[in-house]
């Protein structure tokens, strides 16, 4: 699929950006899915039994290190021939119902304060420079997003509204290479895009795991336009994901979150020969926030 963006900016978003508000990384899934199951006092869950021995198999010393990699396997294997994608689909919609029950609004959130910088740099046009590629399945952004309504009544009527009204006909790109769950949270400002091996099926939810995404690839209408990527929180997931998305214009500089997820020095190194891009051009910050802070 192609993804074809005005925009020189592109944030690659993974779990790690949604912790900020209280959503769970994909590793601590697995506690919160099996807590869920076995409290289900009303068999809200048809595969309690067949997601609880799943889940038995993930762990650090077991055959698969993370959910997701073993949903990839266990839907597909012998034992779950007839109904492994039944149970797929069963825990992904357990997944979304965490989510929703996680989440929480943040004052201190990277979202916010990418807000309060395009609100407040109007002649930088920077909402115009911005599109996204999001890894995550929840709904963190488009609930944030250009949202002010954390702003007083007074502010957004009397100190804001000319800003907040020319903001209103933004429309953001934003492709979601793992599908994402339906949500009555969808953003008046963000444009969904999606591909996923179950996009033309409607019995399932449109979410698979990094090990199932097709390939995408990624171009401004300009193709001599270089790229700036910044890369939050994307975690122990970064070499899979990167290497199913083929960016066709030169990424000129990386601005990345390292906390985690291995090596700065193997990391730095791969994006270095991923991107053909000399190490002096990636530029590593401690969290979200603090990439928010020193990128614009």
């Amino acid at each position: 699929m192609n993804f074809n963006v005005y925009q020189k900016n592109i944030f690659v978003l993974g779990a790690g950006a949604s912790v900020d508000y209280g959503l769970p990384t994909w590793k601590e899934l697995n506690n919160l899915i099996k807590t869920r199951i076995e409290s289900d006092k009303n068999e809200l869950y048809k595969y309690k039994n067949e997601i609880l021995n799943w889940l038995k198999k993930i762990g650090d010393n077991e055959k698969y290190k993370t959910i997701d990699e073993c949903i990839m396997l266990e839907s597909a294997s012998k034992n779950y021939h007839n109904n492994g994608h039944e149970i797929e689909n069963e825990i992904f919609k357990i997944i979304k119902n965490i989510f929703e029950e996680s989440y929480k609004d943040s004052e201190t959130g990277w979202i916010r304060k990418l807000n309060e910088k395009i609100k407040d740099n109007k002649h930088v046009g920077l909402e115009n420079k911005i599109a996204f590629i999001n890894y995550n399945y929840d709904s963190v952004l488009d609930k944030n997003f250009l949202n002010f309504n954390y702003l007083s009544e007074k502010h957004r009527r009397f100190n804001y509204k000319d800003r907040i009204n020319g903001l209103s006909g933004v429309r953001i790109d934003c492709l979601h290479p793992h599908g994402y769950f339906p949500s009555e949270d969808d953003s008046f400002y963000i444009d969904k895009v999606t591909d996923t091996i179950k996009s033309n099926d409607v019995e399932f939810i449109d979410a698979v795991s990094c090990y199932e995404s097709k390939k995408h690839t990624v171009s401004t209408y300009n193709l001599a336009q270089k790229i700036s990527l910044y890369i939050l929180g994307l975690g122990s997931g970064l070499q899979i994901n990167l290497n199913n998305i083929d960016f066709r214009n030169k990424i000129s500089d990386i601005n990345i979150t390292i906390k985690g997820q291995g090596s700065e020095y193997e990391i730095i190194n791969f994006l270095s020969e991923r991107f053909e891009i000399n190490q002096t051009e990636i530029k590593v910050y401690k969290d979200c926030g603090d990439l928010i802070d020193n990128c614009f």
